[in-house]
């Protein structure tokens, strides 16, 4: 393990909730792995880019799963030794304190990114991250943040 981190965790709006009341989470994450940094020529992980790119693909990651771009943004300890493809890493044990901010579409971008994930049917990150969909997405549709007590707003 390395040590604390950030890691970008997508999220469904009831995982949110359960979090935030108390459940430590544990689950899957992204965060600015060496592979990660590797594959998208960035030099360090405290870099803009990389924040950026973790939490689109982190969003994009959640739109796949849950339906929804819900993104939240915490201190974790780091990952293990092989992290899988695009930094995705698993987390344990995270605290609601650890966690910074919160990410999520508005009405508007919440539609869209509906639109995307019918177009983009079932297909696994990597594939979805290269398709022209999601490029419109990324282009057109940016997430908003939340500070961390907002919560509430956001897990619905």
């Amino acid at each position: 393990m390395l040590g604390a981190m950030l890691v970008f965790v997508p999220l469904a709006p009831g995982d949110l909730a359960a979090w935030a009341s108390g459940t430590p989470y544990s689950g899957d994450a992204f965060a600015a792995t060496p592979a990660f940094l590797s594959a998208f020529g960035l030099t360090s992980p405290d870099d803009e880019d990389a924040d950026l790119t973790l939490l689109e693909i982190a969003a994009l990651a959640g739109l796949l799963r849950h339906g929804v771009r819900l993104v939240a943004v915490a201190d974790a300890a780091g990952p293990p030794a092989t992290p899988a493809d695009l930094g995705a890493i698993t987390i344990a044990d995270t605290r609601w304190s650890q966690v910074q901010s919160l990410f999520a579409d508005d009405a508007d971008g919440a539609a869209q990114a509906a639109s995307v994930r019918a177009e983009l049917g079932e297909v696994g990150l990597t594939q979805a991250w290269d398709a022209e969909p999601t490029a419109s997405l990324l282009a057109d549709g940016e997430l908003l943040w939340h500070g961390s007590t907002e919560w509430e707003r956001l897990s619905h």
